[in-house]
Order: structure tokens, then C-alpha cells, then sequence
């Protein structure tokens, strides 16, 4: 399963160094990848797509997740073309 950290268009997350996550996760690495894209055109920052263990969402309901968690588990090939994307448009607008 994959799921995605990413920070709202003002760059805040749900609290310090803890981005927003987009819950239930996804089955497939594409259909995340997908959503991922879209929230990069959309303007949303940090949009980090990466492994959601099934205890993910227990998790959640626990604590927060922290950005080292996210960093541990990204998916590289994603998060690379995400930082990309987030690149690109910075400097187009």
C-alpha cells in the first residue's frame, strides 16, 4: 500500500515537522502516484508519496507521523519526480 505526506498551499502541515496524510492508502503505486501529480499541479507543497504499512492508520489515530518516518519509507522514484514537478513550478510562476 502507498499513501502521501504533503503540506497545504501555505506550506503548514497538521502540526510541526507532521504533514497532512491523505488516508485511506492507496492499492497500487500508480493510482498514488496519480493523486500524488495532481496535488503537485494543484499547488500543494511537500507532496511526498511513499510505503503505508496496514498499521498506518492505527498509527494515525494514536500520534502523528513525523517527517523522518515518511523519509524512511518514500518511494524514491516518486518523491523525486514530485520534487521535480515542485521545481518546475516555482519557477513558472
Amino acid at each position: 500500500m502507498y499513501t502521501i505526506a504533503y503540506l497545504e498551499k501555505n506550506g503548514k502541515g497538521y502540526a510541526d515537522n507532521c504533514p497532512w496524510i491523505v488516508m485511506p492508502p492507496f492499492e497500487t503505486l500508480a493510482g498514488c502516484q496519480q493523486d500524488a501529480d495532481k496535488m503537485i499541479r494543484e499547488g500543494y507543497q511537500g507532496v511526498t508519496v511513499f510505503r503505508a504499512s496496514s498499521a498506518l492508520s492505527k498509527l494515525l489515530k494514536e500520534t502523528t507521523v513525523a517527517w523522518d518516518y515518511i523519509k524512511r519509507h518514500q518511494v524514491r522514484c516518486a518523491g523525486a519526480r514530485a520534487d521535480l514537478a515542485q521545481a518546475v513550478a516555482r519557477f513558472v510562476h
